[in-house]
């Protein structure tokens, strides 16, 4: 299978990686990359994705570029007849995803959502346990996610920072969110309701830095996530299910998951470009088809619309602080509350 790459910079890179990976196990064969600087690659570099299609004719495209992109390249791929493995967030509204997802429909194509997480035997092992009823009737899913990020964060990217294109919901912590959704199982719907708390913490960005957002839908158990990039220490990203006979806890960076404190035996993972590779031969299920992102880019698209306002906070170094905010994204997770219900000062 012929795979291009748009993208091959920042998290471009582990694409290159992983494309070297399958083509030494003879899975696909790395045609080229795209991409608007000079990069040092093994494979031909073009600076258009038509130029590279005209030579090298690829059947499957991966998509690692800037999120205000996503629209144009995946319907450009699609216009060369190519499957697209596209990064989060694959598209920032509503409308855009309506569009891709009929492109993709009308072409016969289908569009996967780097969303890996959702390949780990972690999450297929949660998804079994709620299904079967393991965990009883589901009161609530949370997430939480801390991080440390310095300066250099923001200055990594033109678009790093920026509202409406960037956001600790939309990029650093999608993962958390699309998880709780699915988790949910919300993430195709279209009637979901959306409470929205988002505030910066550094007067250089636009977007937000500390996020809570509710969300909620008739017959669906709510969904709270909470997550600051200003915290005084990191914690890896969690999700928490609360069910009536227990809860379990998922570490899905660590593809790591205890049910009342129980640790869970976990298959190995699966990649996202094998299983679209996978899906083109044998027609195997795809592990994040886009209509399993409409959810989530509703929230993208509330998250471009609301207002951030600034934070006052403690500058440490080449970071920035925000007292408080460490326990309190935790405990928004563990109660299913908003900032403002839990009175941290902040909240709306």
């Amino acid at each position: 299978m012929r795979v291009a790459l748009v993208g091959a910079r920042g998290h471009g890179a582990r694409h290159v990686e992983n494309l070297l990976r399958l083509g030494h196990d003879g899975v696909a064969t790395f045609v080229g990359v795209c991409d608007v600087a000079d990069v040092d690659v093994p494979v031909p570099s073009y600076p258009d994705l038509p130029s590279l299609a005209a030579e090298l004719h690829p059947e499957i495209v991966v998509i690692s570029s800037p999120p205000s992109t996503h629209r144009d390249l995946v319907l450009s791929a699609f216009a060369l007849g190519c499957d697209v493995l596209v990064e989060k967030p694959a598209l920032l509204t509503v409308a855009d995803f309506d569009e891709i997802a009929a492109a993709a429909a009308a072409r016969g194509l289908v569009c996967q959502v780097g969303f890996q997480t959702q390949g780990t035997g972690s999450y297929r092992r949660l998804c079994t346990l709620i299904g079967s009823g393991a965990l009883g009737d589901i009161s609530g899913i949370g997430a939480a996610g801390r991080w440390v990020r310095s300066d250099s964060y923001y200055s990594r990217a033109s678009w790093a920072g920026r509202h409406g294109e960037d956001g600790t919901l939309v990029n650093p912590f999608a993962h958390a969110l699309q998880n709780a959704l699915l988790l949910a199982d919300v993430e195709e719907r279209t009637d979901i309701n959306v409470e929205m708390e988002l505030f910066r913490c550094r007067d250089t960005i636009t977007a937000d830095d500390t996020a809570c957002v509710r969300i909620t839908a008739d017959g669906a158990p709510p969904v709270v996530v909470a997550a600051t990039l200003c915290a005084q220490t990191s914690l890896p990203p969690v999700v928490l299910v609360h069910g009536s006979l227990g809860q379990a806890v998922w570490w899905y960076d660590d593809d790591r998951l205890t049910v009342n404190d129980h640790k869970m035996a976990v298959a190995p993972p699966v990649d996202l470009l094998e299983n679209l590779i996978r899906h083109r031969q044998t027609g195997e299920p795809l592990v994040s088809p886009l209509a399993a992102a409409r959810a989530f880019t509703s929230v993208v698209e509330s998250c471009a619309k609301a207002d951030v306002p600034l934070l006052p906070a403690r500058r440490d170094g080449d970071r920035v602080v925000l007292d408080g905010i460490d326990e309190v994204v935790v405990r928004a997770a563990e109660k299913i509350a908003t900032f403002g219900e839990l009175g941290c000062g902040f909240g709306r």
